[in-house]
């Protein structure tokens, strides 16, 4: 069944009056549904829509669950069935992946989000899994280049569209930048750290992919930044990276919090790093991301 929400909820979320949604809605300038009982409704894609074509931005989160309360008790042995559900909405993810149906996975991630809450799950569970999944089919020979390609677009594609569903963060919150290395043209990761980063309050800035250190060092000293992230899934020259990654080292700030990711990054390879944390997945940087609001970890060698 398609989320929706209640004129409430969007009200909420753009810090408007109910009675201006509620306008919205009869004018038409929100696609809206109407309950059995008359009450409007606004289907989860139609608000996002709304917000694309209006260039507007949360000022609040949208609710965890877009579930009402008023819902039935899940019986005994829900948990079952909504694990496979769950399992289902990622193969369908997968497949529609493959197919290249955008409306498809668009559908699909706005569910995931409505029934889950989090954007650091989705990225995992649903994007990253499944990208990892295609891009293995295409080394086997299952799938072909274009697919994976064309996955890759269409997830890029879900990623600008949620980044739309995350409140204006604000001017006062720290600062995180980060992209690929030379030689790394996968984008993916990348966007979905600035994607969960700004979902735990940061201002984050991803400048792409296939940034030479040395540029990645001028950001630093220009920006000033609390945070950077180094997304790593490929290294064309592994003794050039570790040569210019230490010269970054060696002169951006020390209070900067270095986090590095990616499986481009070797359990032989990072020992020669120096970082303040590895995450392996989105779950990991958000959690690691929320924590250091409060604090600021001294940046040490890795002893893995």
């Amino acid at each position: 069944m398609e989320e929706q929400l209640t004129t409430r909820q969007v009200a909420e979320a753009l810090s408007v009056s109910e009675s201006s949604v509620k306008r919205w809605c009869d004018r038409g300038v929100i696609p809206t549904v109407r309950t059995v009982g008359g009450h409007r409704r606004i289907p989860l894609p139609q608000f996002l829509e709304f917000l694309q074509e209006t260039d507007r931005k949360l000022v609040a989160p949208l609710p965890t669950s877009l579930k009402t309360s008023s819902m039935p008790t899940a019986p005994l042995g829900a948990g079952k069935a909504s694990a496979e559900a769950q399992l289902d909405l990622q193969r369908e993810f997968g497949q529609s992946l493959r197919d290249g149906d955008l409306a498809t996975c668009r559908e699909l991630a706005l569910r995931w989000y409505a029934q889950h809450g989090g954007l650091a799950q989705l990225a995992d569970e649903l994007i990253a899994s499944n990208m990892e999944l295609l891009g293995h089919q295409w080394e086997q020979g299952e799938a072909q280049v274009y697919q994976e390609r064309r996955g890759c677009e269409i997830c890029s594609t879900i990623i600008h569209e949620l980044n739309r569903l995350i409140p204006e963060v604000p001017a006062s919150s720290p600062l995180a930048l980060g992209c690929t290395p030379s030689g790394d043209p996968y984008c993916l990761a990348s966007q979905l750290a600035e994607l969960v980063l700004r979902e735990s309050h940061w201002r984050a800035e991803n400048m792409g992919t296939n940034v030479p250190l040395s540029s990645v060092t001028a950001a630093v000293l220009e920006k000033r930044p609390r945070l950077l992230w180094l997304s790593v899934s490929h290294i064309e020259n592994q003794s050039a990276f570790v040569d210019s990654y230490q010269e970054m080292m060696r002169t951006i700030p020390e209070h900067v919090v270095v986090v590095i990711g990616g499986r481009g990054l070797t359990d032989e390879l990072r020992p020669r790093l120096k970082y303040t944390a590895h995450c392996d997945n989105m779950v990991q940087l958000t959690s690691f991301a929320r924590a250091l609001h409060g604090r600021r970890p001294e940046i040490t060698a890795s002893d893995n």
